[in-house]
């Protein structure tokens, strides 16, 4: 009994070191889908399953699949199935019902429809709602775990599939504070609402909530009281999310998102905005999104590699184009000699991959020791 109890003491610590390396993918991961993938990926080692996905459904129609984010499947592997599921069959069962659903075997339940061609074979199934301040934020599904899962592996996923939700909606507001904030209302969030706050308060959510599903011999009172604790903590976080959530009313601003990036990366003190024109603000939020990272990355290298004590990013634009530039007085270096897939120099390739994604052109410029202007040309965007 000792043993026994030491190694579900052992799969508790493994399941909340897996939700805290979970945690850390808002701060680290690029985007959301990023953030859905690490997600299903510790789900699938944690609870020893072969196959993991993640549902994530369409905010028109609750009832359909928007996203379908997998683990343990190969590309090709993913592609020979083919179309995302539609939310029918027992997919769909969990999705309507908002319950777990656990299986032996996933043929013996009624709502079982069976799987499209070159699917792989899957038998044992968990099946769980991600709920988040009573919304559905996706839905997990584990299969195959050799033996069967648990009842004890259904109590542990439904502590992560709580948290796992909450590190989603916290991706997502920190994506809707990317795309529509203004400069003024990003400097109150910046001091407001540290990249640190939101992972604190979900820190202390995650420990007050494993306490109260691991021990059984609280209080009534301590009981209630850690309960009003966590629902006060939840509460805060919404009203976080709520408040950016405002935000959205906000044009996108292509010099509002640079400073906002400057400041967050520590470089407003040594980088200029020179903008001779406002047609920026005819931008799409996907354009601005492309272009706040090229800029990143160009004044990152200006810095790093090129040592740059002053960098100017420059905006202006004609009738038919629309023209971008980062220069610096750097180290400056030998444009012919740079292979752009090299360590120092990958961002290269990442912001020319971006540019031609807008249909344009990069130019780099540079001599040894007399700096270097990296110059962006795109068409304008129709009317």
């Amino acid at each position: 009994q000792l043993e026994r109890a030491n190694e579900e003491l052992q799969r508790r610590r493994d399941v909340l070191q897996g939700l805290w390396d979970a945690t850390g993918v808002v701060a680290t991961l690029p985007d959301l889908e990023a953030v859905l993938q690490r997600i299903v990926d510790v789900a699938r080692g944690l609870f020893g399953a072969e196959y993991a996905a993640l549902a994530v459904l369409s905010e028109d129609d609750p009832s359909k699949i928007r996203q379908f984010i997998t683990s343990g499947l190969s590309d090709a592997g993913r592609k020979q199935i083919g179309p995302l599921p539609t939310g029918r069959g027992l997919l769909g069962e969990v999705i309507r019902t908002k319950k777990v659903i656990r299986l032996a075997t996933i043929a013996d339940h009624p709502a079982s429809s069976g799987f499209p061609a070159n699917h792989p074979a899957m038998t044992s199934f968990l099946g769980l709602p991600l709920l988040y301040q009573g919304a559905v934020v996706g839905h997990l599904y584990l299969t195959n775990k050799p033996g069967g899962f648990t009842e004890q592996d259904e109590v542990m996923a439904q502590l992560f599939s709580r948290q796992a939700a909450v590190v989603i909606s916290n991706a997502r507001l920190y994506q809707e504070r990317e795309a529509y904030a203004t400069v003024e209302e990003r400097e109150r969030i910046g001091r407001e609402l540290h990249d640190g706050v939101l992972q604190t308060l979900y820190g202390l959510t995650l420990s007050l909530e494993f306490l109260l599903d691991a021990n059984n011999n609280l209080t009534p009172e301590l009981r209630h009281e850690l309960d009003r604790v966590t629902e006060t903590l939840s509460l805060t976080m919404t009203d976080i999310r709520m408040y950016i959530r405002s935000l959205g009313t906000s044009p996108v601003d292509l010099m509002v998102a640079l400073k906002d990036m400057l400041q967050r990366t520590g470089s407003a003190e040594n980088v200029e905005l020179v903008f001779h024109d406002q047609e920026y603000l005819s931008l799409n939020v996907e354009s601005v999104h492309d272009l706040v990272l090229t800029v990143q990355e160009a004044v990152s290298n200006a810095k790093r590699h090129g040592q740059a004590a002053h960098i100017t990013v420059g905006w202006e634009s004609t009738d038919w184009e629309y023209h971008l530039w980062v220069e610096d007085d750097g180290l400056g270096f030998d444009p012919d000699t740079v292979n752009p897939g090299a360590n120092n120099h990958f961002g290269l390739q990442n912001m020319n991959r971006r540019m031609q994604r807008l249909g344009g052109t990069m130019d780099v410029s540079s001599e040894p020791g007399e700096g270097a202007t990296i110059q962006f040309r795109w068409p304008r965007e129709p009317l």
